[in-house]
């Protein structure tokens, strides 16, 4: 029966598009091309202001006030019109220590369409779209690249392919700004890692498992970055040029701790650190729900949750990660001031207030191991 199987599935199965760097091999998603949706209007003046940075000598000091705004902008930018996808031109890959991303000659509205469109060419869902923030977010994906490739293996793969699943999870998120020139656009994309490991009990018995946080992979951000360049126009040879060069310029940061409490100083200006933090909140997993670039305030919130009980059945483990359960989740601002060339980062509460508790200690702790 088994080989009979096998059998059919070598005749019926046909010639897969193979990506060109086989580190990631994602199986494609059935919902995506219902659910990524791209939000209306994108060519009105309301969607310029749901994804416009505050003018200067204005914005909100408190959470409640800045929330008000922000869900001023959602509402204006759920008015429904179609939109044609417009092209972007001039994509340029900026580099910065560790840090890469994406820097556009067009418009916040209309690099969205096309950032979202691309996620649905690869098959992935989006399980997060706010334009009021410039970010969107994957679910977690189930890289088919690390299933050890063997005869067997890959023969039972073609009759049933979801027989076999990995012990790690990814997760990209994107995060579009305005650039630092007028009409252009940035595009930040950081990868999320989760990794499957053995609970043991007293008796030294292996019965359960739990989902750990694994770091994010520069590798894998570069790689989704090569294909999104190529998406947005660049040629397959000059997406591969760009990822390859660029210098390193290391950011530095250090931990301080003071008797107002404990704060991260980055050794760049204000632009580049708020660009470093913001990459790094997007890495360690933060969701954020606002940002105050005038302020220099990104809204947080955070919870110490990332450790996720992998039940038994097969429909837990196809729902292993919750991401919408908010229970136990605290909002913060993470504050950034700049003089000269240094930067200094805090955290204050969500009234505004400085923070002084371990949690602070530890966002700040976090954001230093991703902005190195």
């Amino acid at each position: 029966m088994l080989i009979g199987l096998l059998l059919a599935g070598c005749g019926s199965s046909g010639l897969k598009n193979i990506a060109p760097d086989q580190r990631l091999a994602y199986k494609r998603q059935q919902e995506a091309a219902e659910n990524l949706e791209i939000p209306p209007d994108l060519t009105a003046a309301t969607f310029d202001d749901a994804l416009d940075i505050p003018a200067a000598g204005g914005g909100a000091t408190t959470y409640s006030e800045f929330e008000g705004q922000r869900s001023r902008r959602q509402q204006m930018a759920a008015t429904t019109s179609g939109a044609v996808l417009p092209d972007v031109k001039g994509v340029e890959l900026r580099r910065e220590g560790d840090n890469r991303w994406l820097e556009v000659e067009a418009m916040p509205q209309q690099v969205w369409p096309k950032i979202v469109a691309f996620w649905r060419e690869q098959g992935i869902l989006l399980v997060e779209q706010d334009p009021a923030t410039g970010t969107m977010r994957t679910d977690w994906l189930d890289n088919r690249a690390e299933i050890r490739q063997d005869f067997v293996t890959n023969m039972l793969r073609k009759v049933v392919d979801g027989l076999y699943a990995t012990s790690t999870r990814d997760q990209y998120r994107v995060r579009i700004e305005p650039g630092l020139d007028r009409g252009t656009t940035d595009i930040y994309l950081t990868h999320r890692g989760m990794e499957e490991k053995l609970v043991r009990n007293t008796a030294g018995e292996g019965t359960n498992t739990v989902w750990e946080p694994a770091g994010s992979d520069p590798g894998k951000e570069a790689e989704m970055l090569r294909r999104l360049m190529i998406y947005l126009g660049v040629s397959e040879q000059g997406a591969k040029r760009m990822i390859a060069q660029g210098t390193k310029e290391p950011s530095i940061s250090r931990l301080v701790t003071g008797a107002d409490g404990p704060a991260l100083m980055i050794s760049e200006e204000f632009r580049r650190a708020w660009r470093v933090t913001g990459l790094a909140l997007d890495r360690v997993g933060f969701a954020v729900e606002d940002q105050d670039y005038t302020n220099g305030v990104f809204f947080v919130r955070y919870a110490d949750t990332d450790k996720v009980s992998e039940k038994k059945g097969l429909v837990s483990k196809l729902a292993f990660w919750q991401s919408g359960d908010k229970k136990g989740v605290a909002k913060y601002q993470v504050k950034l001031v700049g003089s000269g060339d240094q930067t200094r980062v805090t955290v204050l509460d969500a009234a505004g207030q400085r923070e002084k508790s371990d949690t602070a200690q530890r966002i700040l702790r976090l954001l230093q191991e991703e902005i190195r």
